[in-house]
C-alpha cells in the first residue's frame, strides 16, 4: 500500500521534484540566448542537419532505455531511470519538434506549469484510489 511504505511517500515526491527541475533545467538549456538590447534571439527553425541530430540523440536515450532493460537491477532503480530517460526525451521532443525553444519564454512556463500540474493531480489520484502503480 502507498501511506504504508515510508520509501515511497519520501520516493514519489521526490522524484515528481526531480523531473520537474530536470525540466526547467532543460527550458534553460535548450533556451534562446536573451542579450541586453534585444528582447528574443530568434534563430528560426532547425535545419535537416540538427533534425538527424536530434533523431540521432533519441534513438541513443532509446536505445540506452532498451539496453537497461536487460541489466539485473532493482525495480526502483530501473523504474525511476526509465523516467528520467523518458523525460530527457520528452524535453528533446517539446523543444525542437513543438518549437518551445523558438517561441517565447511564456509559452514554455505554460507548458512546464500545465505538465507538473496534470502529474501532481495524477499522483494524487491514484495514491487516493490505493492503485499499485505509484
Amino acid at each position: 500500500m502507498f501511506f504504508e511504505d515510508p520509501a515511497l511517500l519520501l520516493g514519489l515526491p521526490m522524484l515528481a521534484i526531480g523531473v520537474f527541475g530536470l525540466l526547467i533545467a532543460m527550458t534553460m538549456l535548450f533556451a534562446p540566448e536573451r542579450g541586453a538590447a534585444q528582447a528574443v534571439v530568434h534563430r528560426g527553425h532547425p535545419n535537416e542537419a540538427e533534425y538527424v541530430k536530434i533523431g540521432l540523440f533519441l534513438g541513443a536515450v532509446t536505445a540506452m532505455e532498451v539496453l537497461i532493460y536487460y541489466f539485473d537491477i532493482p525495480r526502483n532503480v530501473f523504474v525511476t531511470v526509465l523516467i528520467a530517460l523518458s523525460a530527457v526525451k520528452f524535453c528533446a521532443v517539446v523543444m525542437w519538434f513543438m518549437h518551445l525553444k523558438f517561441d517565447s519564454r511564456i509559452f514554455t512556463t505554460a507548458f512546464v506549469t500545465g505538465l507538473a500540474l496534470a502529474g501532481a493531480l495524477f499522483t494524487v489520484v491514484l495514491a487516493t484510489l490505493g492503485s499499485n502503480f505509484i
